[in-house]
């Protein structure tokens, strides 16, 4: 009777290990840099973070060149980068950028680039990178 248990348990083990493997040499995964011919007709979504704070893309750009035509992605890398690894997060720690309005944070980046004493062009781009956010935020 151990045997025939043994037996089984071993081969169930060997058809969920053979099953499991093959579905993942079969899985295909979608960036949003790229769209494949052979993209599954419901891609699986990554959420963003509900702070609003990761690295700009694609998306970012489009979404804030609607008013800012100017705007190029190294500048809201810029940016991001200040905003994550900069000046920002010396002193406070990065905010939730969803947490204020377009017009709050106006004021907020003017106030906090003096005491920071990032340049003029640092300022810009962190506001640019916070607007993209912004623009791309879940309604």
């Amino acid at each position: 009777m151990k045997t025939t248990q043994l037996a089984f348990l071993t081969i169930t083990i060997a058809l969920i290990t053979a099953c499991s493997s093959s579905k993942k040499a079969n899985t295909t995964v979608v960036s949003s840099s790229s769209t494949p011919a052979n993209t599954p007709a419901t891609p699986f979504v990554v959420g963003k973070p509900a702070n609003g704070i990761y690295p700009p893309g694609n998306e970012e750009l489009t979404a804030i060149q609607v008013k800012h035509k100017d705007v190029t992605l190294e500048k809201l890398q810029e940016g991001y980068k200040i905003y994550t690894q900069g000046a920002c997060i010396n002193c406070h720690g990065a905010e939730n950028i969803y947490a204020h309005t377009e017009d709050q944070w106006e004021g907020i980046i003017d106030d906090m680039a003096q005491k920071a004493r990032i340049s003029d062009p640092e300022k810009d781009a962190v506001y640019k990178y916070v607007l993209a956010i912004k623009a791309t935020q879940a309604k």
